[in-house]
Order: structure tokens, then C-alpha cells, then sequence
């Protein structure tokens, strides 16, 4: 359609556990053949939170804001940084991340974050009351999330802190996502998609108006699978999208690499 890209901050919430060795790489190579088209691109920004990653010293698994909402190339050097190191661990908390992330841009986020606990030796960096992303005031809002396991928390009620009151249930978080401003949530999960035997992350999904698509290790599905969510945040806005999105099924949204447009 002839319009530049919107400014959009994109995060990653990434399962930091041994098990997912494989597909972090294929993320990581996907990423890299983004370089050359996005490390320019100033209306994309980048953030990246991952966990469970093991404590410098200590038994402690952390949930760790590795960026903030930032260029490409700090994102992706942040990324690169981490190397595979710190993930034999098990005790995924991405639930707490989704919502920690999104509870400065959420009129449905009541939780008093300081009356809550980690349990079990898990933990934060940076500490739960400061765990945040500055989203940018005006910009769309995209959490993709990347994980092989269920859905997660690992805090507790400080006054239960060893027991089963866990306030960051999946309803809540589901609420907290539908009530984001300019969010949307995706998925890749070992479920894949839609309808499949496995629902990880499903309806979480679907109350941030995403796609749920099929994690895997092969480089080249991810890389098409991410860009067809770049291809969505280069879709007009909805005032126009009674114009431009009435021919039917077809995608006519691209993102030309030369001239940084969309079409």
C-alpha cells in the first residue's frame, strides 16, 4: 500500500531451559538474516526476556530482562551474547514474563507485584517490582513467545509464599493481555497450531488476537513464520482496513527489503 512501517516494539519472551537448544538456534539464525533489513529499520524496536536461565553462582533459576525495548542491532547482540550458557533449568515462569511485560500497558493488571514471592528458588533480574519494558508511547505492541513447555507461574502469595495460592493464573494473564493497548500476543509452541493436541499457549493467544504457530528447530519456517508477523505489523490501521483488506483471503502485505516499504 505504499506506507512506511509503523513504529512497532517487538519482545521476545524465550524458554531458557536445556531443552530448547535447538530451536533458540534456529531463532538466533532467523534473526541473523534479519540483520542486513532491520538493523536500520528505526520504527522497529527489539526487546528480549528469557527463563529460566541458572543464577551466576547458586542453585537459583532467573527470569532475566536480557533488553529492553531497543534497536535491532543492540537486540540482537544482546541475544548473541548470551551463547548457550546458563540453561539447565527447568522451572519455565514465561507466564510471570508475559505478564510482568505487559502490565504497564494493561487496564486489566491489578496484581500487587511486591506481595508476591518466587518459589522455589527461582527469582528475577532484574527483581519482580522492577521487571518492566518501556514500551515506546506510541508504538504498536508485539510479545512473541517461544516455548515447549505449558504455561507457567512460579510467583506465590507472600503470605503463602510455600503454598498453592499462585495469583499470576493463566485467566489473569489472558485479561491482562486482552485489556493491552496496541498488543498483540503470538506463540510458538511444540503444540503448533490452532486445534492441535497440545493448547500451550493457545488461548492466550487468541485473547491477544495472534497466531500460534508450530515450534520448531528448522531455520527457514522460522524465519517465514517471523516475517509473517512484520508483514502484520505493516498492515494499514484498522480505520483503513475496510478499504485495503477487501479482496478476499489473499495476503497482499509485504515488506519490500530495497525500498523499506510495505505493499
Amino acid at each position: 500500500y505504499g506506507e512506511e512501517i509503523r513504529e512497532t516494539d517487538i519482545l521476545f519472551i524465550v524458554d531458557w531451559s536445556g531443552s530448547m537448544d535447538q530451536e533458540i538456534q534456529a531463532v538466533k539464525i532467523a534473526l541473523n538474516r534479519f540483520a542486513t533489513h532491520f538493523a536500520a529499520e528505526q520504527p522497529l524496536q527489539w526487546g528480549l526476556i528469557v527463563g529460566p536461565k541458572e543464577a551466576p553462582r547458586g542453585d537459583d533459576e532467573l527470569l532475566v530482562l536480557v533488553s529492553d525495548i531497543a534497536p535491532f542491532d543492540q537486540f540482537l547482540a544482546a541475544f548473541a551474547a548470551l551463547g548457550n550458557q546458563g540453561m539447565d533449568t527447568g522451572s519455565e515462569m514465561l507466564l510471570d514474563a508475559v505478564y510482568l511485560a505487559v502490565r504497564n500497558i494493561s487496564a486489566a493488571a491489578n496484581i500487587d507485584i511486591a506481595n508476591t514471592a518466587w518459589w522455589r528458588n527461582t527469582g528475577s533480574v532484574p527483581a519482580k517490582e522492577n521487571f518492566g519494558i518501556n514500551w515506546r508511547p506510541t508504538s504498536e505492541r508485539i510479545v512473541i513467545i517461544f516455548s515447549d513447555e505449558e504455561e507457567q507461574s512460579y510467583l506465590r502469595d507472600l503470605n503463602d509464599p510455600e503454598g498453592p495460592i499462585r495469583p499470576v493464573t493463566k485467566a489473569v494473564v489472558e485479561d491482562a493481555v486482552r485489556a493491552g493497548v496496541n498488543l498483540k500476543v503470538y506463540a510458538f509452541s511444540s503444540g503448533g497450531g490452532f486445534g492441535n493436541r497440545s493448547d500451550h499457549w493457545e488461548d492466550l493467544v487468541l485473547a491477544g488476537n495472534g497466531t500460534l504457530f508450530s515450534l520448531t528447530s528448522n531455520a527457514v519456517s522460522m524465519y517465514n513464520d517471523l516475517m509473517s508477523i512484520i508483514d502484520e505489523a505493516c498492515l494499514p490501521r484498522e480505520e483503513q482496513m475496510g478499504q485495503h483488506m477487501s479482496y478476499g483471503p489473499y495476503n497482499l502485505v509485504n515488506y519490500d527489503m530495497n525500498y523499506k516499504m510495505c505493499f
